[in-house]
């Protein structure tokens, strides 16, 4: 039953990414839907939900956008090291902060591998365009639908979880 639930929110913010997020730019940048539910699966369902989804998901986004499913792969994969690597960092920052800051992170990367790909195909590349018209407003953006979200989750009941994996035998 959590698979199944997993995949329908997947699949929900794949298509939310193609038809709602582009409704609701500012300046030039959007939010990334299929990011902050990928975080949040990472958050509280676990790091094992999201290295099964995350592939998954970029290639199905792939598929019903006008973006190379290889192109957003590398785009969303340092999300799980990423998150991990704060979890594990000795840096005084509560459970929000971190997802925050992997938020923030992951999202700066992600318009960036983006950027690189539209450039790489013929896009003209204005460097302060760029971050002033894409990278930061998408940020804000990550970043309120990311709290808002996160909120949500806590007042419902949920718990966090750590990005460490556990071991198990044979």
């Amino acid at each position: 039953m959590k698979a199944v639930a997993i995949s329908v929110l997947v699949l929900v913010a794949v298509l939310g990414q193609v038809t709602v997020a582009s409704l609701f730019p500012i300046s030039g940048g959007e939010a990334d839907l299929l990011l902050v539910t990928l975080l949040l699966l990472s958050v509280f369902a676990g790091p094992r939900a999201v290295l099964i989804a995350l592939p998954i998901a970029a290639i199905m986004l792939g598929f019903v956008s006008d973006r190379a499913p290889g192109l957003l792969l590398l785009a969303y994969l340092p999300l799980p090291p990423f998150a991990l690597y704060l979890d594990e960092s000795p840096l005084p920052l509560n459970h929000y902060a971190r997802t925050a800051l992997t938020c923030f992170g992951v999202g700066i990367w992600l318009r960036l591998v983006l950027a690189l790909g539209a450039v790489a195909q013929g896009a003209d590349m204005a460097a302060a365009a760029l971050v002033r018209d894409v990278m930061l407003p998408g940020a804000f953006l990550d970043f309120a639908l990311l709290t808002v979200a996160y909120i949500a989750c806590r007042f419902i009941g949920w718990t966090g979880r750590g990005m460490t994996l556990q071991r198990s035998g044979w």
